[in-house]
């Protein structure tokens, strides 16, 4: 993991990472990454869910598998930092034009939250909170930089809102394509 890690920071950088097109479901996406958590989170006896409206229950195009890997390190992120509580993936319609939709995704936990400082630099390649989270938590630093980069590929911005002790909320949008499916391209609630 940490190997695909540091490769795909170097391709980013290096410009050589290439964005798929593909069809895929949006919804079963989000719930394949929750569920991959489901076990973990059960038993740390942490609340998991998640919400998709129907109005983004279709078909889209775009990096399915990168955005995937955005969601699983947010979720993974989110529950490990979650000692009582829950974590919940969200996600709404910002935008949408003829044949694009702007998809908000938020991660909110109620975990151990993030100083002001930190969060300043958090994006930042092989950067954690500081030593003792590393130590405590484990973790290269890795995941939240390569998310960002691959949020801002798909057309988007990633941030985050946190106070210490009180949780954090990973924000991100991406710009994904409409497919044929009637109900992807409704307008947004």
């Amino acid at each position: 993991e940490i190997l695909n890690d540091i490769l795909d920071l170097s391709k980013i950088e290096a410009g050589r990472l290439e964005l798929e097109k593909e069809e895929f479901s949006l919804r079963q996406i989000i719930e394949e990454a929750v569920d991959l958590h489901a076990l973990r989170a059960d038993a740390s006896n942490i609340e998991l869910n998640c919400h998709v409206p129907f109005v983004l229950d279709g078909q889209f195009r775009g990096d399915a598998g990168r955005l995937r890997q955005i969601l699983l390190n947010l979720i993974s992120n989110a529950v490990k930092f979650t000692e009582q509580g829950e974590v919940q993936t969200s996600v709404r319609c910002t935008g949408e034009t003829a044949r694009n939709v702007e998809i908000e995704f938020t991660v909110r936990d109620t975990g151990i939250g993030i100083s002001p400082e930190v969060q300043e630099k958090i994006f930042d390649a092989f950067r954690q909170a500081d030593g003792t989270t590393t130590r405590r938590y484990g973790g290269t630093g890795l995941g939240l930089s390569i998310s960002r980069q691959l949020t801002e590929m798909m057309g988007g911005k990633m941030w985050l809102e946190s106070e210490t002790g009180a949780g954090s909320a990973f924000y991100f949008t991406v710009t994904l394509e409409k497919s044929g499916d009637k109900r992807a391209q409704s307008s947004p609630e």
